[in-house]
């Protein structure tokens, strides 16, 4: 089965459970399989947001999930704002995210004429009980405006950045490249931080930078793209090293550029206390402390 057949099939039978189900009283479709702009491809998932009165139940109660697919695999977690979901694949690979959420809070945002963040890129409406959609469904799809950058966001960025670089530093030292690498995810989410406001420093604050870093290679510019493959290493002290250095190095170079565009303050004496502490230590080892 191809994955348009098989999500189209999923949201029929999704949508008959629904419209049965007196607790569900709302169900959407978000993400790439809503949107028109970067439309999902066959590798794309189904995304899905559902508001009922007993939401709880029905994230942690599976009966009814195993009777739309046969299911390899399946667990309850929260988006990366918290909010419950479950996770599921059927068979086949086909993955279906479903988030639960109470109708109070649907109720809510219809009285309030609150666009969920999620719907501002593609919404459609596969269950509306209680003819909601109308006032919290926008008028058209486009990515939510960002507020200026702050100055102490901008520095806090930075400040984070440079700690966590000390931090790897010293457990490459010890021979721990487990935790190293580890806490390079947390390097390259600041660095990601650093590319979006670049990116809008330099193109104005609606320029659309997604999230996540989705589309990457059509936001960034062509240098930046070409420095990030230098920020991935090898599971090796000398490597490890490497990336790290060229990391510092790129996010160096677009937090200066990014602060010398929007007159903002460059932390660079903390920048050229833990760099140089890196080098020198490194020197050090590598000369046997000569």
């Amino acid at each position: 089965m191809k994955a348009d057949d098989f999500y189209r099939t999923f949201e029929r039978a999704f949508a008959k459970w629904a419209e049965a189900t007196d607790d569900i009283r709302a169900v959407f479709i978000v993400g790439s399989r809503a949107r028109v702009d970067h439309p999902a491809d066959e590798w794309a998932d189904l995304d899905i947001i559902l508001y009922a009165n007993n939401s709880d139940f029905y994230l942690h109660n599976i009966d009814w999930l195993k009777n739309l697919g046969k299911i390899w695999v399946t667990f309850a977690y929260q988006t990366s704002s918290g909010e419950p979901e479950r996770l599921t694949l059927f068979e086949g690979g086909y993955q279906v995210d479903i988030v639960f959420l109470a109708s109070s809070s649907l109720y809510q945002l219809a009285k309030d004429g609150i666009t969920p963040h999620n719907f501002h890129r593609g919404v459609r409406v596969l269950v509306d009980k209680d003819n909601v959609s109308s006032h919290i469904v926008p008028a058209d799809f486009k990515p939510v405006s960002t507020s200026p950058i702050d100055r102490g966001a901008f520095v806090q960025v930075v400040n984070m950045f440079f700690f966590a670089s000390l931090y790897i530093a010293k457990q490459i030292i010890r021979g721990e490249l487990w935790t190293a690498k580890t806490r390079e995810n947390e390097l390259r989410m600041l660095l990601l931080q650093m590319m979006e406001w670049h990116a809008k420093a330099f193109h104005g604050s609606d320029y659309d930078v997604w999230h996540g870093g989705r589309f990457l290679h059509e936001w960034i510019d062509q240098r930046t793209l070409k420095e990030l493959k230098d920020i991935f290493s090898e599971y090796d002290e000398k490597d490890s090293l490497r990336g790290l250095l060229a990391s510092i190095s790129l996010f160096r170079r677009l937090s200066v550029e990014t602060a010398d565009k929007l007159q903002l303050e460059y932390p660079a004496a903390t920048d050229d206390h833990i760099t140089n502490w890196i080098r020198e230590t490194f020197d050090q080892r590598t000369t046997g402390g000569s």
